[in-house]
């Protein structure tokens, strides 16, 4: 148990306090940002017709008035109560976006720490 916690505490205080560890986990998290949104963009895209993916439950007139939807929250209607986007992908996307920036501010304020941490003991040097 105490290697563990050993180990542990060597990666608590060093890995965590490095901003180029926050740094690497955002870029992480936007690649898997990017991989969600892109499951959800192509969703039923499966090489067949939307009408042909969408079935019996096919809504020509739906689709037509949700073509000019925003980009995030995905959609694919078929019609008001069938969409082929996979209920998982937005708040996925959008909790994985949350988490890519708060590592990117961990990184900067990591960083920004540091370069006063240096400047201060050049500072007490001279």
């Amino acid at each position: 148990m105490d290697v563990i916690q050993m180990v542990w505490n060597e990666v608590r205080g060093k890995l965590w306090s490095r901003a180029v560890w926050w740094l690497l986990l955002s870029i992480v998290t936007a690649v898997l940002t990017a991989a969600a949104y892109a499951a959800g963009a192509f969703a039923g895209w499966g090489g067949m017709d939307i009408g042909e993916t969408c079935g019996d439950f096919y809504d020509d007139a739906f689709r037509a008035k949700h073509l000019d939807d925003p980009l995030f929250p995905l959609h694919n209607w078929c019609n008001a109560d069938q969409d082929l986007v996979p209920s998982w992908v937005n708040p996925t996307v959008a909790g994985l976006a949350v988490l890519c920036a708060v590592c990117l501010v961990m990184t900067m304020v990591l960083g920004v720490a540091r370069v006063i941490r240096k400047k201060k003991q050049r500072e007490l040097k001279v």
